[in-house]
């Protein structure tokens, strides 16, 4: 729910790792919002009561649909209209809107809340927010005490520096204590076009959880398919997790709950759009061609 990845015009194919997906988002301006639902009246707070009775889906043209709230399209704060690749994704993303209760809750729908961020923020200042944590990544800043924390964070985080290490060659420094070391040129140069290589949404998703993680090569990781959500959020909140288990966790409305199940949750969403969004990936392990009249089916509005 923000303003939008830019991307040169020319279609662009991301191979991570193998993965084929979607290429960049596309966008229809709308100056006219009559009709349409815009997301920046509902308020990030949850205290918007809900105002829809159902959320569906249409298809928009070839590899692009939208999401609706009884019949009208949804539009971002910026005045683009909800456009994802297929209607997988489309669906997830209004059934994250069916299951809201009496009031309308944002922060509970990660999968919305990356189609917007691939849709609505400037790719250029994604890209730089990324550059930022390079010399500052979590991941390479380690204790030499207490033992049990020294093992935890070489658990959780040395597969992650590993796979840049022997898979791609990269000299990654890591250090003890909170003094800034700078990472070879060569290095960032490297993690700076894997950033640029991504598309719009798989650029969403790294924004994501290195965001939760303090990391750009743990976001990177991600998007490369490196990492199980699990893997991920225990790398992510590794020193967390250390001193909720050290101390205990805290209960309640005032306890660790949410700090510790807003990160699982925002993880989850962006590793399960990435699996949406590659061409190969089919519902229940089921490729188009098994599904059935799959002609039909793309010709009416999916309804949840």
């Amino acid at each position: 729910m923000m303003r939008a990845l830019r991307r040169p015009a020319a279609p662009f194919m991301a191979e991570m790792a193998g993965a084929r997906c979607m290429s960049s988002v596309k966008r229809i301006k709308k100056f006219s919002l009559k009709g349409m639902v815009n997301v920046s009246g509902i308020k990030p707070n949850g205290s918007t009561k809900r105002f829809y009775k159902e959320a569906s889906i249409a298809k928009v043209d070839e590899d692009a649909w939208t999401v609706m709230l009884d019949g009208r399209p949804l539009v971002t704060e910026d005045h683009y209209q909800l456009i994802v690749p297929n209607a997988t994704v489309a669906s997830a993303i209004a059934f994250e809107w069916d299951m809201q209760g009496e009031y309308v809750k944002p922060f509970a729908m990660p999968m919305m809340s990356v189609a917007a961020t691939a849709i609505d923020v400037e790719r250029k200042d994604v890209v730089a927010k990324l550059m930022s944590f390079m010399d500052t990544d979590s991941l390479c800043f380690r204790v030499d005490s207490p033992p049990a924390l020294v093992r935890m964070q070489k658990k959780h985080w040395d597969p992650v520096l590993d796979y840049f290490r022997d898979e791609h060659g990269l000299e990654v420094l890591t250090q003890v204590g909170i003094v800034q070391r700078p990472q070879p040129v060569e290095t960032k140069l490297k993690l700076t076009k894997f950033i640029e290589d991504c598309n719009d949404f798989e650029l969403a998703v790294m924004k994501t959880v290195a965001e939760v993680g303090c990391s750009t090569m743990l976001g990177i990781a991600v998007v490369h398919r490196k990492l199980s959500v699990k893997k991920a959020y225990n790398a992510a909140m590794a020193d967390r997790l250390y001193q909720i288990r050290k101390w205990g966790e805290v209960k309640g409305p005032f306890g660790h709950g949410i700090e510790l199940e807003y990160p699982r949750l925002h993880i989850a969403a962006g590793v399960t759009f990435l699996e949406m969004i590659d061409e190969d990936y089919a519902p229940f392990g089921l490729h188009a061609d098994e599904v059935g009249d799959t002609e039909r089916v793309e010709k009416q509005n999916y309804k949840l």
